[in-house]
């Protein structure tokens, strides 16, 4: 079938690239700056325009134009390769112009010197050909207010913070020297990107792209950045991460504060000893509310009502899962990834209680997440709901927690039978001392009033006026321990005497054992 179409009105036949009719001339039009107007949907599939060309310009070479709108060319037109035909080309053209229209500007080709070519083969890294007017970054650097460099660098912060960004700063830095063999600290955004993707950084495009933008010169060419005082700048954000290796920077107070997170909203102040934000460790009602973070707590302590505590959620393995999973070591997973992991191991959590947790505390950028703050968090909350009784029920609180004078009685009992005990290991531990020795000085006499002023310290009562008794056990052993400290030499025979003859029901009077023991 021919490339043609009958008209209903005659009978004549019309081939749209020899013969045009006004049925068909704005078809010309596509291509023109001087008619701006859109070609109507059903002639461009009727109607082959690639060749208008030839009917306008009879004497160059048939070759598409640029029409992104047509249905039959979707494809841009590329960047002509330089040789004689296309400067025959370019003459004729510029020869045969017709009256009142305008050609497309000719393309200037910039080829970028591949600095690379003294490391590496040529096969391997070619020479990049680009447009002079590249409008990737712009020619002079941007100069941002102090709002914007905040947001700036807390989005850098929060996109590099994993435990391995220092050597990867390290690596990034002499990965990028290698395309500088002249050390002019400028090399080609293209490059940094490259470099950036087969390390891992985990640095979104526009994030690194609007870092760039601060480090182009206009000295330089345009495209090129300077990748060392970006490296440097990607440290100073991360000081307040790990102060160890770039030294602290003094931040603003709103930033101290946590006033803004990069878009503008509030975000709680960082716990030091956890990654996720802090406000778990207090159960007090008067303390900051989140809504969503009780909602998890509530979810959680729901899933895992039925779940043993007691050594049964196996941490380790999920941190070792997570770090297999983590093959590159960037310290971020996505969500099916990290969701894999714990169904490995086993912990009954739901899909949406995962991704409510992921979102709040562990959240890296928008696809990446921190699994060892996920961890982290979880391992803290278990705790709190194997310590913590469930409030809300007042019987089950009441049954878990004691009153407190009740604690408040258990903790006095506790301290005192701790005090009477390290009395005696002090005592103990000294036996080997000179001043035990049978040649000692010190008359018998003083030694017992020692004796007697360490029983009395075991008294608990504040009524002088009631006797001082001990059970008879407890007794025997402070006599015996306080005998061989102060080498008194009471037999064990007049000891026992002494304490059935002051027994009083299953105690012992000390005050009438101590006047039987002086005598």
């Amino acid at each position: 079938m021919s490339f043609t179409r009958s008209q209903p009105i005659s009978n004549l036949v019309y081939d749209p690239d020899l013969a045009p009719t006004k049925y068909i001339q704005h078809v010309h039009a596509v291509d023109s700056a001087q008619w701006p107007l859109n070609a109507k949907q059903r002639f461009d599939t009727t109607y082959r325009t690639e060749y208008t060309n030839r009917i306008r310009h009879p004497n160059e070479l048939v070759r598409p134009v640029r029409q992104p709108k047509s249905s039959l060319n979707n494809f841009l037109v590329l960047p002509p390769i330089p040789s004689k035909t296309n400067e025959y080309t370019e003459r004729s053209t510029q020869n045969n112009r017709l009256d009142g229209q305008q050609l497309q500007a000719p393309f200037k080709d910039q080829e970028v010197p591949s600095t690379s070519s003294n490391f590496y083969d040529s096969q391997r890294q070619q020479p990049n050909t680009m447009n002079n007017d590249d409008p990737y970054l712009p020619a002079e650097p941007v100069l941002l207010t102090d709002y914007e460099e905040q947001g700036l660098s807390e989005q850098i912060r929060n996109q590099l913070a994993n435990p391995t960004i220092i050597d990867r700063l390290k690596l990034f830095y002499e990965e990028l020297t290698k395309y500088d063999p002249n050390m002019t600290n400028y090399v080609h955004y293209s490059n940094i990107q490259l470099v950036a993707s087969q390390l891992g950084l985990n640095l979104q495009e526009d994030t690194l792209r609007f870092a760039m933008c601060k480090f182009v010169s206009v000295d330089q060419g345009r495209g090129f950045v300077n990748y060392e005082d970006m490296v440097r700048y990607f440290g100073k954000c991360l000081s307040s991460i790990y102060p160890n290796q770039f030294g602290m920077q003094s931040e603003p107070n709103y930033h101290m504060n946590g006033y803004n997170n990069g878009n503008g909203f509030y975000n709680p102040p960082m716990n030091t000893q956890y990654p996720y934000q802090g406000g778990m460790n207090s159960y007090d009602e008067q303390a900051n509310f989140d809504p969503d973070e009780r909602q998890i707590r509530i979810l959680l302590k729901q899933n895992m009502k039925n779940y043993e505590f007691s050594g049964a959620i196996d941490f380790d393995r999920l941190y070792n899962e997570l770090r297999m999973a983590d093959r590159n070591q960037t310290g971020v997973l996505n969500r099916q990834q990290i969701e894999e992991a714990v169904y490995k191991v086993r912990l009954p959590i739901q899909r949406s209680l995962i991704f409510q947790i992921l979102e709040k505390h562990c959240r890296a950028n928008p696809s990446y997440y921190r699994w060892d703050a996920f961890v982290q968090y979880l391992k803290q909350q278990t705790t709190d709901l194997k310590d913590v009784p469930d409030r809300t029920s007042p019987s089950s609180y009441s049954q878990n927690v004691p009153p407190r004078l009740q604690l408040l009685e258990q903790l006095r009992r506790e301290y005192r039978d701790r005090e009477r005990i390290q009395i005696i290991e002090d005592y103990n531990a000294n036996n080997n001392v000179q001043r035990l020795d049978s040649n000692n000085p010190i008359a018998w006499f003083s030694r017992f009033l020692r004796l007697a002023n360490a029983m009395y310290r075991h008294r608990t009562s504040t009524n002088r006026e009631q006797d001082f008794v001990l059970p008879r056990e407890e007794a025997r052993r402070h006599f015996r321990a306080y005998n061989q400290v102060w080498n008194l030499n009471i037999e064990e025979d007049k000891l026992q005497r002494v304490l059935e003859a002051c027994g009083r029901n299953a105690n012992v009077g000390v005050d009438d054992a101590l006047r039987l023991l002086a005598k």
